[in-house]
């Protein structure tokens, strides 16, 4: 540990991760609070993935309700919370960094207090205090609730090297959107039992362990009453969710969630091939506000590989399970994802996987090079792969995914779509970005739109818009907005 912080410590002297403040990932809200109660300016800064972005909006809603300003500029805050990710090298060197980079404000700004929590923390919570003395607080996974505690200096040192991970938020925590408007995550259980080789997020997160299916449906009828028109569910092994319980499986909450109507969609996300069932499939197929969308994280198509990796094999090894999806319902668009360059992982493994992507059962592809974790049983096998010849094995697969979505998105040229409008384009405000239904926040492509039969003035983000697609931009679709379903006021999220 000691060594490994040391090292990935140091300036990267490139541009800091955090030099654009909280800007990134929290949106202009109205954050402000009673004159009375202002206990000061806090900032949270989100590393990682969409679950950790859940967590931050929990310690958001501590904060607020215990009488901080919430402020989008680290520069301006009296308290920094930076929610870490701690799940490869790469994510510890950008939690270090980040973290080292804020401390200076200390320094040159009025940041009086630097908290960190989440994965980075429960993964070194043994050692990571003496690493790291510019960090005045840190808080383990469970005590995203204590936050304030932190923030206002009384918490009590939690950190157990020896406890394992409880912690599950539920409908009844506070909690404030960091995220667009229009769009949210919400974390049905916590945790994961599977035994995957080259994967540290047991250890860091514990065991599985699911919400109520009535806490999920509360939570997201509440978003939906607030102008929340798209609900992400996310989890570490969604397939798996209520099989702690014994209780209502994902099917029978996807039911449920349609039934509401709360939102116009619900997408699932990080779906684990065991538990992809006919009734799971049909129940996504037959629903009005289920999204046709499997994200489907496969990891690799060589049962060589897989069988190392202790990835499903059988009935639920890549290949079936794909054609099981396909024949069952082809209108369920699959997202998946791959590592390349596994320990052992050979030249006929690497073209079985360019064949298996060249076969274009995916809508979209993410390709990660392998990286050996100390603690997970991969980091000590034989076979280590270089990491030139990693990288040059994920550009070949790319470019296989390349050539299937460019044959893909070409045939929606002359169709129309429904798309849930995002906003403005990144590089210009004259353009416009939405998504269409098989594609997911910040993974997938974008519909851009360029032009329209209506005043785009008119157009605001989570409207729903008919677009006629015209042309295809790299990973992304370009089309004409035909009509705009309706426009809907959202109001400020508040209390969940």
């Amino acid at each position: 540990m000691k060594s490994k912080l040391s090292i990935i410590g140091e300036p990267s002297g490139g541009e800091s991760c955090c030099s654009s403040g909280v800007s990134m990932n929290v949106q202009e809200h109205d954050y402000a609070v009673e004159p009375q109660s202002f206990q000061g300016r806090a900032a949270v800064i989100t590393l990682g993935c969409a679950k950790n972005q859940v967590d931050s909006e929990v310690m958001l809603g501590v904060l607020k309700n215990s009488g901080y300003e919430i402020v989008t500029d680290v520069s301006t805050a009296d308290v920094a919370i930076i929610n870490t990710c701690g799940f490869l090298e790469s994510a510890i060197k950008e939690s270090i960094d980040c973290i080292l980079d804020v401390a200076e404000y200390k320094q040159s700004g009025r940041l009086r207090k630097l908290i960190v929590a989440g994965c980075l923390v429960e993964r070194y919570k043994g050692d990571i205090k003496a690493e790291l003395p510019e960090v005045d607080e840190f808080l383990a996974i469970d005590d995203v609730l204590k936050v304030s505690e932190a923030a206002a200096g009384t918490l009590r040192n939690t950190l157990d090297s020896a406890a394992r991970p409880y912690f599950l938020y539920d409908d009844n925590m506070p909690r404030y959107l960091a995220s667009k408007r229009h769009t949210a995550y919400v974390k049905i259980s916590e945790g994961c039992n599977r035994p995957c080789t080259f994967c540290i997020i047991p250890k860091i997160r514990g065991g599985m362990r699911s919400r109520t299916l009535e806490s999920v449906v509360r939570e997201v009828v509440s978003l939906g009453e607030q102008g929340v028109r798209e609900v992400n569910l996310v989890a570490q092994d969604l397939t798996s969710y209520g099989t702690d319980l014994k209780g209502p499986n994902l099917a029978k909450l996807l039911q449920s969630l349609d039934a509401s109507k709360a939102v116009d969609w619900v997408r699932i996300l990080y779906s684990y091939p065991i538990g992809i069932d006919e009734e799971l499939l049909d129940t996504i197929a037959a629903s009005s506000h289920v999204c046709k969308y499997l994200d489907l994280p496969l990891q690799h198509s060589s049962e060589a590989v897989l069988k190392e990796m202790k990835r499903p094999l059988g009935r639920y090894s890549p290949r079936k399970v794909t054609e099981f999806i396909k024949s069952r319902h082809p209108s369920i668009h699959m997202r998946t994802t791959f590592i390349v360059g596994f320990p052992g992982e050979t030249e006929a493994d690497v073209a079985d996987l360019e064949q298996f992507i060249l076969e274009g059962h995916f809508s979209s592809v993410g390709i990660f090079t392998y990286s050996p974790e100390p603690g997970t049983p991969s980091h000590d096998m034989t076979g280590q792969v270089a990491e030139e010849e990693k990288k040059a094995r994920r550009e070949r697969l790319m470019l296989a995914q390349q050539s299937v979505v460019e044959k893909r998105l070409h045939s929606y040229v002359g169709t129309q779509l429904r798309v849930l409008v995002e906003g403005e384009h990144e590089e210009t405000e004259l353009l416009l970005t939405g998504r269409a239904e098989f594609q997911a926040p910040d993974v997938d492509g974008i519909v851009i739109l360029n032009d329209s039969d209506c005043d785009l003035a008119t157009v605001q983000p989570g409207d729903f818009v008919q677009v006629e697609i015209t042309e295809v931009a790299g990973y992304d679709l370009v089309g004409k907005v035909k009509s705009a379903e309706r426009t809907q006021s959202i109001e400020l999220h508040e209390h969940i």
